[in-house]
């Protein structure tokens, strides 16, 4: 049986202002579900107020389930408000990053399928920041 919290790790600071804490680490589950991609990781991560992720791209499918706070998400050329409860789905390749709005860090899950080969990581790069429409009310 495999049981971990997220509370009872060391952060890794990734795409300069993010804290990732590891549950399933990069890479671990590869053996176990490599064929066309592989099961890659699950992590809890924290990004701060007045901080961005750091924009970058990867192989992966990845997705970010927001456990926290309120923020933007942008993809591409694309942003929206999301808050927690909601879940976002990065397509392969696709060039993203996350914000906080207000006085509140943002907590995420994020966890992905990687068509990656060993070693590959994220690439970082630019992406000119999209503000996104007026916030929805919701609950």
């Amino acid at each position: 049986m495999f049981i971990k919290r997220a509370d009872q790790l060391e952060p890794e600071i990734v795409h300069d202002t993010g804290a990732v804490y590891w549950i399933v680490p990069e890479g671990s589950m590869r053996d176990e579900t490599e064929g066309s991609s592989f099961f890659d990781f699950v992590s809890e991560f924290t990004v701060q107020p007045g901080a961005q992720l750091q924009p970058h791209y990867h192989d992966t499918f990845e997705f970010y389930y927001i456990l926290s706070g309120r923020a933007v998400m942008q993809i591409e050329d694309e942003a929206s408000h999301v808050q927690r409860g909601d879940l976002v789905k990065i397509p392969r390749n696709a060039r993203h990053t996350i914000w906080p709005t207000g006085d509140e860090e943002i907590r995420a899950l994020c966890f992905s399928t990687s068509f990656q080969a060993p070693g590959e990581r994220f690439v970082p790069c630019e992406l000119p920041r999209v503000e996104p429409a007026a916030e929805p009310t919701r609950p």
